[in-house]
C-alpha cells in the first residue's frame, strides 16, 4: 500500500502514525476508520472509503495513495475538504495532486510504502447441509 509521507491524521484518532498504520496495512479491523485516498480517476479529487474494505485482498493491492486517515464520515470529509481549500489557497486551483507534493521537500519521496505484512487469515464459514 502507498501512503502519503505527510499523512493527514483526523483528531478522534490521533495515534502513533506507525501503530496506524500497520493496523490499517494487517487488517486488524478498526470500526469507523476511514482512508482518505487520491481519487481513482481523473475527475473527482478524492475517495473516502472504510478500511475494513482492505480486508478483500483485490482491493488491499490496488489501494489509491491514501492521503488522510480519519475516525467517522464526518471528519474524513471534513479533512478531505481542507486538503482540497488548501490547495486552492496555494495554488488557485484544485490540482490536490500538484498542491501535496509541494509540500515535501525536494529530493524527497512523496509516497512511502510500508514492509506489505500479510492479511489476517479469517475464517471461511461453511454451511452443513
Amino acid at each position: 500500500m502507498k501512503w502519503y509521507q505527510k499523512l493527514y491524521i483526523g483528531e478522534k484518532i490521533k495515534k502513533n502514525r506507525e501503530q496506524l498504520i500497520r493496523n490499517v496495512e494487517t487488517g486488524a479491523g478498526m470500526p469507523e476508520v476511514y482512508l482518505i485516498t487520491l481519487a481513482a480517476n481523473e475527475r473527482d479529487l478524492f475517495d473516502i472509503f472504510l478500511a475494513d474494505f482492505l480486508f478483500q485482498p483485490v482491493l488491499h493491492g490496488h489501494c489509491p495513495l491514501i492521503v488522510g486517515v480519519a475516525k467517522g464520515w464526518h471528519e474524513a470529509v471534513d479533512i478531505a475538504t481542507g486538503i482540497a481549500l488548501d490547495a486552492y489557497r496555494e495554488n488557485g486551483d484544485f490540482d490536490v495532486r500538484k498542491f501535496l507534493q509541494s509540500r515535501i521537500p525536494d529530493g524527497e519521496e512523496m509516497i512511502y510504502e510500508y514492509p506489505m505484512e500479510k492479511l489476517k487469515k479469517r475464517k471461511l464459514f461453511r454451511f452443513r447441509k
